[in-house]
């Protein structure tokens, strides 16, 4: 039995406000379910994020619904999960995969549920904070476990594993946490490429299929799975010739150097590359060297410039970008606040907006046990 499992592909993302980048999200999933068709499998699963919300523009969702058909007329199933991006949060509104469900191009497990196909058992969840899991696992997960035992299947997820990051508030479950039995859990969420051998079976995240971030883009590495579910062996497919990301982290001693070598590397290619550059200096700042930045940025799809300062102060730091949710974690830090509270904080802070009731009612239900029901009764009361 042969898998693809996709994850990630954010479909529709205007990255940088840029059209073309939307454009090149839509190219690297048109290469990977070209791929997919080469290769022969006998089933594809995408665990999470196959769109950037879930209210997708109608080109993309017109384009997404033409790939699925070409998918479905090869013969080849496809299940879904949704991830944090493109679950739906608000009461009546339903995933973008309800429209691919309903034209009849996929199985859709959502929020929580189990499906065969063939030989292979597969039970699954949508994106849930941190707060739910623990309810979730008591619930569900011994279940899944029994049925998993009895012969090939997948476990699918799109949660931040504690393993694979650096921080308590960023991931939702821990890796022993995940249910026993399992041929294959497929993880999505964690933009990078990993495989590890997990209790009787295999772990991979396949990552994404276009960068996001910087530090995907110094990875390298743009694709997906395919696996073997009765060796566990899992092959990396590549993606390629996609739009260049050229990095470049400099000083003021060696930059104007870098930045002509990076304006050579950037004519090289054949499509306009999105150029990023990493300044530190003491005294003379990028406007020194304004001219062959311009340079740089006629060549380039878009040019992202951070400039760091050393001072006495900052000597010896080596972070040049943090994000909102460090940012907020460190100062907390300072004022004495960790623990659950700190955790809560970092999840509003880093979550989608529409995700705060979710997760503030999470925290409660954890917080209060039993009591939780009166509480909201009496809550309701009180407003009314």
């Amino acid at each position: 039995m042969k898998v693809a499992h996709i994850s990630d592909t954010h479909l529709g993302y205007l990255q940088y406000r840029l059209a073309e980048r939307k454009n090149d999200y839509l190219k690297a999933f048109v290469q990977a379910v070209e791929k997919i068709l080469d290769l022969n499998v006998d089933l594809v699963i995408h665990t999470g994020d196959l769109f950037e919300t879930f209210h997708p523009d109608v080109a993309t969702l017109s384009e997404t619904i033409s790939l699925f058909k070409k998918i479905k007329e090869s013969g080849i199933p496809v299940v879904a999960i949704p991830g944090n991006h493109d679950r739906a949060l608000r009461k009546g509104y339903s995933p973008p995969h309800r429209i691919l469900k309903e034209l009849d191009l996929l199985i859709l497990i959502d929020p929580i549920g189990e499906v065969n196909i063939g030989e292979v058992y597969i039970a699954g969840m949508r994106y849930f904070p941190k707060t739910f899991m623990e309810g979730i696992r008591e619930r569900f997960f011994e279940e899944f476990s029994k049925k998993a035992e009895s012969g090939l299947s997948i476990f699918m997820f799109h949660q931040g594993i504690d393993q694979y990051l650096n921080y308590e508030s960023a991931y939702e479950l821990g890796i022993s946490e995940l249910p026993e039995g399992f041929s294959y859990y497929a993880g999505g969420h964690i933009h990078a490429f990993i495989e590890t051998r997990l209790k009787s079976g295999t772990l991979s995240f396949p990552g994404s299929t276009e960068f996001r971030s910087k530090k995907e883009a110094k990875r390298g590495k743009r694709g997906f799975n395919v696996v073997d579910l009765e060796s566990g062996n899992v092959e990396r497919i590549e993606l390629e010739g996609l739009r260049e990301f050229l990095i470049v982290e400099t000083s003021e001693e060696r930059a104007y150097e870098d930045l002509k070598e990076l304006l050579e590397r950037a004519k090289s290619c054949s499509d306009k590359p999105v150029v990023m550059v990493d300044y530190t200096y003491k005294t003379r700042d990028l406007y020194a060297l304004k001219e062959v930045l311009e340079e740089l940025k006629n060549v380039s799809l878009t040019l992202r410039v951070s400039e760091r300062r050393i001072t006495a102060k900052t000597e010896g730091t080596t972070s040049l970008n943090k994000s909102y949710g460090e940012i907020f974690e460190e100062f907390m830090k300072s004022q004495g606040v960790t623990g659950e509270a700190l955790n809560i904080g970092r999840q509003i802070v880093e979550g989608n907006p529409e995700e705060v009731h979710q997760i503030v009612e999470g925290f409660l239900k954890k917080f209060l046990g039993e009591a939780f029901d009166e509480f909201k009764k009496f809550s309701q009361s009180a407003l009314e």
